[in-house]
């Protein structure tokens, strides 16, 4: 396992909002490629998804709060040019579409992801 995948799923595993994590694909290379994507339960009936795809010299990711449909999600899709973050976004509960924190760092977005669902389960 690479030490990408290593630390987040030390940084998921030691979150006091993750209650467990199942790795659904994980597809590493030796030429650089990666493919990972993780689902953790959080309190009930919410659920997080981390989607990545990694290839020498990009990374595409996706992360999602959801129930049975999509509530909060941030990506760096190239659907919307316009926001002032592009590629990066976020998808609120209304499904508006804006300006998103996360730069394609995945260690440090996925701090940044806890923190705003931290956030938000609080409300």
């Amino acid at each position: 396992m690479n030490q990408l995948v290593a630390d987040l799923l030390t940084t998921l595993r030691s979150h006091p909002i993750i209650r467990s994590l199942r790795i659904v694909t994980l597809d590493e290379t030796p030429s650089g490629r990666l493919e990972l994507k993780v689902r953790c339960r959080l309190a009930a009936p919410y659920q997080l998804q981390i989607w990545l795809h990694v290839e020498p010299a990009t990374l595409d990711y996706a992360y999602q709060i959801f129930t049975d449909t999509p509530i909060l999600r941030w990506d760096n899709a190239p659907h919307y040019p316009d926001v002032p973050t592009a590629p990066h976004h976020f998808h609120d509960e209304a499904q508006q579409v804006g300006r998103s924190p996360l730069q394609g760092d995945p260690r440090i977005d996925l701090q940044l992801v806890l923190d705003e669902v931290t956030a938000w389960l609080s409300r």
